[in-house]
């Protein structure tokens, strides 16, 4: 796993799991910092070495589509605990599509969903 590059840091508190995606020059001291304002453990799930500029362009597309995929797993999910509708806004739900998403990276793969750079594309 490379140390630079777009990262997906995941954090499971009270029985709910959340990923982080960011990009940073030194993935393990961005996990450090967070860590230290954190009480709960953080896991580098995976780091896509990019360089600065294609780290930009694919964080900005990946929020954007996990936004979307965030607005669908609210709809299924219709009793959402509390401990989802309080988190931080740069954290998402690791379930569903975008645990599937992360997973795919994880393995190599390009996600269908990557492709498209508009979100409403994703819907037909």
């Amino acid at each position: 796993m490379g140390n630079s590059g777009v990262y997906f840091i995941t954090c499971e508190c009270f029985g709910a799991k959340f990923v982080k995606l960011g990009r940073s020059s030194d993935v393990a001291s961005r996990r450090r910092e967070l860590q230290s304002g954190c009480p709960f453990e953080l896991v580098i799930e995976h780091v896509q070495p990019l360089d600065e500029k294609q780290a930009i362009e694919h964080e900005r597309r990946y929020r954007s589509l996990f936004r979307t995929m965030e607005q669908r797993i609210s709809q299924v999910t219709e009793n959402s605990s509390s401990t989802n509708k309080k988190r931080l806004t740069r954290w998402f739900p690791f379930t569903g599509e975008i645990e599937a998403f992360v997973v795919q990276l994880k393995e190599g793969e390009l996600p269908n969903t990557a492709l498209a750079s508009d979100p409403q594309a994703l819907l037909f």
